[in-house]
């Protein structure tokens, strides 16, 4: 027999567990969904894209950070966390976790991500974007969330030095800035083991990205099938600007569950953003120097930071494309565009009540008048109580049962549990006397 294999030979191979962790609005969405659609492809080759479900990463940041939207909560996220921890503990490969939100997470939440997943060598990826496209494109984003803040007060606050007090501005540069992201993410980390990939310009190759993002991850790209449409289309200036106006008249009266499915999905991602020939936002001429020169800064720290970087830094640096004509202001649509818009919401909105009434009348019951389903109801309530009863009457314990049929059986063993009953009876008041001496 040979003799055992010896140092490293003798080691089992530690899984590598890469966490994409950003940024939103850089490629993200269809980073994963080109994962999710393939990972069946991707564990033949070794390569874990866990997960119940597609929304199993956006859950799972939520959990780790003990947050969700404004307003609402969703008790599916407890947990999420682990779950994908333990799904990746028991995999002896690579495994990837893709999710912009788990960009924001704070130093605590940082480090308890890092412990449980101690098993493994830990990569961090973040994806970046230039701020001339990234800057509109967030704040589109924020409005297909319910946020009712115009772009120039939008911007106003990014460009403040004491941006931490202004909401949209944390939120905006937790979700966006690489250099805070990684220093948070990154920390204790060897920084070959942080990840930086610059989102090509316009007009290049539709799979750069891709390609760039696995050799980030040490994917073969050829592996996965990118035939399926995985875009995630932004909303124009003037169907923005027509959200934003239904936020403010919203006000609060529509719960985040209603908003979620019929706004944001319904209105905003599958009718607006289908819109043909959109007017593209883009950053106002007067704000390009402030950002190159924040990009410029972020280029240097990065560069100092030593970390691995797939494409070029310069990609981050605004070029003019990405900036809107003069003159043009994101806060002033065209009003012709924006009643283009309402028709446009107005008709799909109908469509979609209509839809949901025939829905209803194939409901099987739903010819039942209201109040005969009310009294349906409240008899079958009923008769859940009355079978709740019994239930809990035959669970009562064996012993319990069993004292009660002999005693019931035999008058003698009734006479003992009754003198038995007035002995402890009496005890119990001598107790409490002698406690309220």
């Amino acid at each position: 027999m040979a003799p055992p294999p010896s140092g490293d030979a003798a080691r089992p191979a530690r899984t590598a567990v890469y966490l994409h962790v950003g940024a939103a609005k850089s490629g993200t969405t269809y980073l994963q969904q080109v994962l999710w659609h393939n990972r069946d492809l991707l564990r033949d080759h070794g390569v874990l894209f866990p997960g119940r479900d597609s929304a199993s990463h956006v859950r799972a940041a939520f959990d780790l950070r003990r947050t969700f939207f404004h307003g609402a909560s969703d008790p599916a996220t407890r947990g999420a966390w682990r779950e994908l921890v333990d799904e990746a503990r028991g995999w002896p490969g690579t495994v990837v976790i893709s999710q912009e939100l788990f960009a924001p997470a704070l130093v605590p939440d940082v480090e308890r991500a890092m412990a449980d997943l101690g098993f493994a060598d830990v990569h961090v990826v973040f994806t970046a974007r230039d701020l001339a496209r990234q800057i509109p494109a967030h704040w589109q984003e924020d409005v297909k969330n319910r946020f009712t803040t115009s772009f120039t007060e939008f911007v106003t606050d990014l460009r403040r030095r004491d941006w931490h007090s202004f909401a949209n501005a944390a939120l905006f540069w937790g979700l966006q800035d690489p250099v805070g992201v990684l220093a948070r993410w990154g920390a204790g980390l060897p920084p070959e083991r942080v990840h930086v990939v610059t989102l090509p310009r316009p007009g290049a190759p539709q799979d750069l990205l891709w390609r760039r993002f696995c050799a980030a991850v040490g994917l073969v790209p050829e592996v996965c099938d990118l035939s399926g449409s995985f875009a995630n289309p932004s909303l124009g200036l003037a169907e923005t600007q027509y959200l934003l106006r239904i936020n403010r008249a919203l006000d609060e009266r529509v719960g985040w569950p209603v908003y979620n499915d019929e706004v944001k999905h319904f209105l905003a991602q599958e009718t607006l953003a289908a819109r043909p020939a959109p007017t593209r936002l883009g950053l106002p001429s007067e704000h390009v120097p402030w950002a190159t020169e924040r990009a410029v800064e972020t280029v240097e720290d990065l560069r100092a930071a030593r970390y691995d970087v797939v494409g070029d830094l310069y990609d981050l640096i605004p070029t003019s494309p990405s900036v809107l004509p003069p003159g043009t202001d994101p806060d002033e649509p065209s009003w012709a565009e924006l009643a283009d818009v309402g028709t446009d919401a107005v008709a799909a909105l109908l469509g979609r009540m209509a839809e949901k009434e025939r829905d209803g009348a194939e409901t099987p019951g739903s010819e039942v008048p209201f109040r005969d389903r009310f009294d349906l109801l409240r008899a079958g309530f009923g008769d859940l109580l009355r079978l709740t009863d019994r239930l809990v009457r035959d669970a009562t314990p064996l012993a319990h049962r069993a004292a009660r049929n002999v005693s019931e059986r035999y008058p003698a063993v009734r006479q003992l549990r009754g003198a038995y009953r007035r002995l402890q009876g009496r005890t119990g008041r001598s107790d409490a006397e002698t406690n309220t001496r």
